[in-house]
């Protein structure tokens, strides 16, 4: 069956949630606080597989979104009135932009597919909105409580909205997890986005894996 439609998670798939914390943190406080806070979301954001042997979900995001509940945790020596200082400016600061392929492996993909976002980020709207994703996106839904991906009702909204069967469908994510369990489930056709080159070793044959967004173009021509 040949690819319609290339579906994209948001976070850490076209944009940059690491890259764009650790140049926000360098850039306003000491590198002591920086690395306290990026090794928090390494140990404490980031998950393992259930084999414990690669990592397989990231929540980078949540060192902004819920950094009350995880910046006192990660800076415990900071005086109180220093953190929440920090984390004011750390709000204002923080521009999560796209990777620096993004743009273009967009643009290469726009007269080739038809293409859609599918992201648990339920302020999906308010990043199209920021990032002006609809130059590129004709669907663009968040997953919803109880069923947020890797649920297959997630994959199947989408479906719906773009009125394409799964197997038309290419989905491209970042998790393992979320990302390319959930795709296999609803029947898409995964693209693992592997830019830490994590380590999957048993990863499915029907699992197609990236470095970066670049290498879209050419994938989708041997499919």
């Amino acid at each position: 069956m040949p690819i319609a439609a290339v579906i994209f998670d948001l976070d850490d798939t076209l944009i940059d949630w690491w890259g764009s914390v650790e140049r926000c943190l360098r850039s306003i406080t000491d590198d002591r606080t920086a690395q306290a806070l990026l090794d928090h979301c390494r140990t404490e954001l980031w998950s393992l597989d259930p084999t414990e042997s690669f990592i397989w979900h990231r929540n980078t995001w949540a060192i902004h979104h819920l950094r009350e509940q995880h910046w006192p945790v990660a800076l415990p020596d900071l005086d109180e009135r220093q953190r929440d200082a920090l984390m004011a400016r750390f709000a204002v600061e923080l521009w999560v932009d796209f990777f620096p392929e993004t743009v273009a492996a967009l643009d290469a993909l726009h007269d080739r597919a038809r293409l859609a976002v599918l992201s648990n980020n339920h302020l999906v709207a308010d990043e199209s909105a920021r990032l002006g994703l609809d130059a590129w996106f004709e669907v663009t839904l968040h997953a919803t409580a109880p069923t947020h991906k890797p649920h297959p009702e997630a994959f199947s909204d989408v479906l719906e909205a773009l009125g394409l069967m799964p197997g038309e469908c290419l989905y491209v994510g970042d998790s393992v997890k979320a990302d390319v369990n959930g795709a296999l489930a609803a029947g898409l056709v995964p693209v693992w986005v592997d830019r830490w080159d994590d380590g999957w070793a048993d990863r499915p044959s029907n699992v197609h894996r990236v470095r970066t967004l670049a290498e879209l173009p050419a994938l989708l021509d041997t499919l």
